[in-house]
């Protein structure tokens, strides 16, 4: 397959393979790879799933980080989501020999499921990030969070001197996009835009470009246009990328794309009944030890 100018993609969002937009794209052309594939554990997406073997999964996980390292600029950052046995792996076979630094930050959420009387509860997901170099861009400025103890002797000299606060941990806190999320669409695995944000903006700039390899429901997309920068992406669905299309047209999500949540039926109140004497008595009777 051909590769095109970067021109060419700017602000679009190829229907296709993302593995096949990556072929077209030049070496070292983007500021910011993030990815947030398909986990392998049987999600269905219209109907459709992605799911294959273990390993042929790591192999293809593997080919998308290699074209995702080959597109991204020398001082530029790759962000992949997954969980964390998936990620283990990407790093063992590939990652860890072909970056100048692999860092796995934690992103962690409350869930209602996935309980097991055998195993504490998995409510994290691993979030690799990537350096081919030593001198990639990163702007602890623009997430920077406020200090703890900002009256600590310490802390007023480094306020006074431009600081804006410390550098985010690496573990983050983000919520589940649920079914009551003002986000939530009828997409089965939204990442919660607050959490692409910190990541985009610790890694780029206005007018940089961000290559947001699965355009899914068009959330991420969203958020680079607002914060000025530019995308561009890949949706293999025909459906969610006429989804991601119509909210970059409109600012709005589709009508048909938005979850509806069924409306609960609520039984009209009965006054209580009035207790007689006799029953009163017999609520109140201490039960024999």
């Amino acid at each position: 397959m051909s590769v095109y100018s970067t021109e060419q993609f700017v602000d679009t969002v190829y229907l296709g393979d993302v593995l096949e937009l990556l072929a077209q794209l030049p070496d070292k052309s983007v500021d910011m790879v993030y990815g947030d594939p398909d986990y392998n554990v049987g999600v269905k997406y219209e109907g459709k799933s992605y799911t294959r073997k273990f390993d042929e999964y790591i192999d293809w996980y593997i080919r998308l980080a290699k074209e995702s390292l080959r597109v991204l600029k020398d001082d530029g950052n790759l962000f992949l989501i997954n969980y964390p046995k998936q990620n283990a792996y990407l790093r063992v076979r590939y990652l860890d020999e072909a970056c100048y630094e692999v860092q796995d930050y934690v992103w962690i959420y409350n869930t209602n499921i996935g309980h097991s009387p055998r195993r504490f509860t998995t409510a994290h997901r691993s979030v690799l990030h990537a350096r081919k170099t030593r001198h990639n861009r990163f702007y602890k400025d623009q997430v920077a969070v406020p200090y703890q103890n900002p009256n600590d002797k310490r802390i007023r000299q480094r306020i006074a001197q431009g600081s804006k606060g410390r550098m985010p941990y690496s573990w983050f806190y983000f919520d589940l996009v649920k079914n009551v999320s003002h986000e939530k669409t009828k997409h089965p695995c939204q990442i919660p835009q607050g959490l692409y944000e910190m990541l985009l903006k610790a890694s780029t700039r206005p007018g940089d470009i961000a290559l947001i390899l699965f355009g899914g429901s068009g959330s991420e997309i969203e958020v680079t246009r607002r914060l000025g920068r530019h995308f561009i992406s890949a949706e293999i669905d025909p459906e969610y990328h006429r989804l991601i299309m119509e909210r970059l047209k409109t600012g709005t999500v589709p009508a048909d794309f938005k979850l509806r949540v069924p409306q609960r039926t609520s039984k009209p109140l009965q006054q209580p009944r009035l207790l007689e004497a006799a029953e009163k008595y017999s609520i109140n009777e201490a039960k024999p030890s």
